[in-house]
Order: C-alpha cells, then sequence, then structure tokens
C-alpha cells in the first residue's frame, strides 16, 4: 500500500463553487428493467477525506469546506439548463465526495436540494458505506421521490481491498445496503476492472465475485469502471508491478458475465471509454454494443473484427 497517495498527484482543476462541473443526460435501465431518462449533476465541493490509490475524483473538488448554499445554487443552474424533467426521471447528484459528509454537503442545504429535486423519482447521490447513517435516512424522508444511495465496493478481492486506501471492509460494505434496504431505499455499488492489487488474469473473475457479493447484500444496481490511470498512485503502482490498466475486452468479458447474475441492474461506465481503444477498425461498434447491453441488460455476441482476431 502506498503511504502517501495524495504525493503523488498532478495539480488539481480550478473549481468555482458557484457552477457545477456539468451535467449529463442519459438513459438507464433500473434493477425493475425499466429504461428512464437520467439527469447526472457533477457539483463542486469539498474533497473526499478517503485516499483511495485508484481515484481520481479529487481533481476537481475544493481544499475547503463546500461554502453553504453553493449546491443548490450549482443545482439550480443545472436544471435550468437541462429542462424539465420527463415523468419518472431519475437524479444523480455527483458531488466526488461523499453526500452525507456534512464539510461537503453542509445539512443546512439539505431542504433547498430536497426541494430542487422534487420532480424526480428516484434520486442517486454517492457516499462512503461508512457515513451512511441517521443523516441518510432522515434526508430520505425529505425527499419526493426515492432516494439510492451510491457506494464503492470496488473489489472484494481479499488482499487488494485493504490496500487501496478505502478505509472499509466487505462487511462495512454489506451493513450499509442492509440498512439501506430495511428502510425501503436503494443502493447501487461501483465495482472496478482491473483493480489495483488484483492480479490481470483474475481481474474479470473479481470484478464478477464482487458483484455478485453486492447483489447478495441487496443491491440494486452494479456500475462496472474501469480503472483509468493518470493520478500518479496508479503510474507508482504498475511501476512496482501492482497495477495493469484493464483492456476494453476485460470491461467486455465483466459486463458478459455479469449479466448472467441473479439481483439487479448492471451497467459498464462508459465515460472516457477511447482510451481503452485498442483496434481503430472495431472500437465503434464494439462501444455501441456495450451501450446497447447496458440498455437492454441482455448479452449479445462479441463483435467480430478480422483486424484484431
Amino acid at each position: 500500500m502506498l503511504s502517501d497517495p495524495r504525493a503523488l498527484r498532478p495539480p488539481k482543476a480550478a473549481v468555482d463553487p458557484r457552477r457545477p462541473l456539468g451535467w449529463l443526460a442519459e438513459r438507464e435501465r433500473l434493477a425493475d428493467g425499466r429504461v428512464v431518462p437520467s439527469l447526472t449533476v457533477f457539483l463542486a465541493g469539498r474533497e473526499c477525506p478517503w485516499s483511495c490509490v485508484f481515484c481520481d475524483l479529487w481533481r476537481h473538488t475544493l481544499d475547503r469546506p463546500t461554502p453553504d448554499g453553493a449546491l443548490p445554487r450549482q443545482l439550480e443552474l443545472a436544471l435550468e439548463a437541462a429542462g424539465p424533467p420527463p415523468a419518472g426521471a431519475q437524479i444523480k447528484l455527483y458531488n466526488a465526495s461523499n453526500f452525507f459528509d456534512p464539510k461537503a454537503v453542509p445539512p443546512a442545504d439539505e431542504e433547498a436540494i430536497a426541494g430542487l429535486v422534487a420532480p424526480f423519482a428516484q434520486v442517486v447521490v454517492e457516499c462512503h458505506p461508512k457515513l451512511v447513517g441517521r443523516r441518510a435516512f432522515a434526508f430520505a424522508e425529505r425527499l419526493a421521490g426515492r432516494l439510492q444511495v451510491a457506494m464503492g465496493l470496488e473489489t472484494i478481492h481479499p488482499a487488494a481491498l485493504p490496500r487501496l486506501g478505502k478505509g472499509m471492509s466487505r462487511s462495512d460494505f454489506a451493513r450499509a445496503a442492509s440498512a439501506l434496504r430495511r428502510r425501503g431505499l436503494g443502493s447501487r455499488a461501483f465495482v472496478l476492472v482491473g483493480a489495483p492489487y488484483v492480479p490481470p488474469a483474475e481481474t474479470v473473475d473479481w470484478a464478477v465475485y464482487s458483484a455478485a457479493f453486492a447483489f447478495d447484500a441487496g443491491v440494486e444496481h452494479v456500475a462496472l469502471i474501469p480503472v483509468r490511470g493518470g493520478n500518479g498512485a496508479l503510474e507508482a503502482l504498475a511501476a512496482r508491478g501492482d497495477f495493469t490498466p484493464p483492456s476494453l475486452a476485460q470491461l467486455e468479458d465483466a459486463l458478459g458475465r455479469c449479466l448472467e447474475l441473479a439481483g439487479g441492474a448492471v451497467t459498464a461506465d462508459l465515460w472516457d471509454l477511447d482510451r481503452l481503444a485498442d483496434c481503430p477498425a472495431c472500437f465503434g461498434r464494439r462501444r455501441e454494443r456495450l451501450e446497447r447491453l447496458n440498455l437492454s441488460g441482455r448479452n449479445e455476441p462479441r463483435v467480430s473484427c478480422e483486424h484484431c482476431a
């Protein structure tokens, strides 16, 4: 495990707490099979206090607590730009940190945030499992829609998870997912494809094992995240032989196998997928196939290509 991943980082980007980092409108398949409009708002706020070796979300965060009133204003601007949501739409409030960390999301802003997201049928926020508790349950009661909490499980590999800097165990994750489920609330898990300290030949297997663990814990949705380099820490681990970037084929294999699991929806994160492009001749068709799998939840034959067979 690296002693201080933060010391290896490149500089942060400048962040204006008065404006959202951006927003994205797409469609997403839910655990019940419905495909609904989904709006993701990327909020600018305080950095996560954990220093996970694989994380690059800190690039667009503040070094100080999020100012009071900043997040509602950011959300207002994003909603104005996106326009009124269709019926049944969900919204994801992703702040590159922990929604229930009071230094990242001031408690005084919760009422305003809940009012702004009232038109949405489901509200997804991201948070470390250890911070899922009374504040999360109280916030859920404020919402007109249903709360779903996205949590990073990353991997259940017994040697890798303790070395990621995550500061949690598999039991911590399972307890948080169970607590949400008992209250009728939802949860989703982020699972890494290409987690550091996992042998490259076992990358796909451990992604599938981790997704299965999440579903057994009561999670409704698993998002497969191919690990992205560029944060400094991963390059140091790669030099030591402790990290090998995942391939597009591994992401395809992981998604295909996870779609066979029972328990909920599985999607592959396709953001910045171009960095996994290893064959210009077939990359576009392979991306389109992954997009279809994300929406249908049904596997289909792999793309054949004479150039990379």
